[in-house]
């Protein structure tokens, strides 16, 4: 039995208001996912007793979440740089520009 050529396809169309809510709901999943502790594991798989959650995770979800609801707007398209240096390379910088000043 030949294919139609103009079989109608299935398309779903969301409203504004159920894209909106589908958004949401998909973020704060994301938020609560993301916030439960896992354990830390050592190089063989074992717990170490510490957990962790994926702080990074979280904060980009809760980002989204904030421009979804309209708390947070865009108002350039500038990028933002950011540096993340960790403070044991703070203390080596410190202690290399002290040695290199003679103290």
């Amino acid at each position: 039995m030949p294919v139609k050529k103009n079989a109608k396809k299935k398309t779903e169309t969301f409203s504004q208001q159920e894209m909106s809510d589908y958004l949401i709901s998909t973020v704060r999943e994301v938020i609560e996912v993301s916030r439960k502790p896992t354990p830390v594991l050592d190089k063989n798989g074992a717990p170490t007793g510490a957990t962790e959650y994926q702080a990074a995770t979280v904060l980009k979800a809760c980002e989204l979440m904030a421009k979804l609801m309209g708390s947070i707007r865009e108002t350039d398209s500038k990028g933002v740089s950011v540096q993340i240096v960790s403070y044991r390379d703070m203390a080596e910088s410190d202690e290399a520009s002290a040695s290199s000043a003679g103290v």
